[in-house]
């Protein structure tokens, strides 16, 4: 059984992990500035580029997986913070 004592080393490293994926929140936020501006019609020689729709959805993907990562972070957090991790 955990004791109540908060391990100060796994509290930071719990808030690091949580502001990186803050962070990547932020970008997908602002990849759809990006995905707004491909123009379908457009094609560079030679290249292969997604369409707009096959980036909304890789974009879509992306925020499912990174909202069912912060989903499970939370659900744990109370052993995250009061246990050491290991790898």
């Amino acid at each position: 059984m955990q004791f109540a004592v908060i391990n100060s080393r796994a509290r930071a490293r719990y808030g690091q992990f949580v502001s990186a994926t803050d962070m990547v929140l932020q970008a997908l936020e602002s990849a759809d500035k990006l995905i707004a501006r491909v123009d379908d019609a457009r094609h560079s020689g030679g290249f292969t580029v997604a369409t707009q729709d096959e980036l909304v959805g890789f974009r879509r993907t992306a925020f499912e997986a990174l909202e069912s990562l912060r989903g499970t972070a939370k659900t744990y957090e109370a052993e995250l913070v009061s246990r050491e991790w290991r790898l």
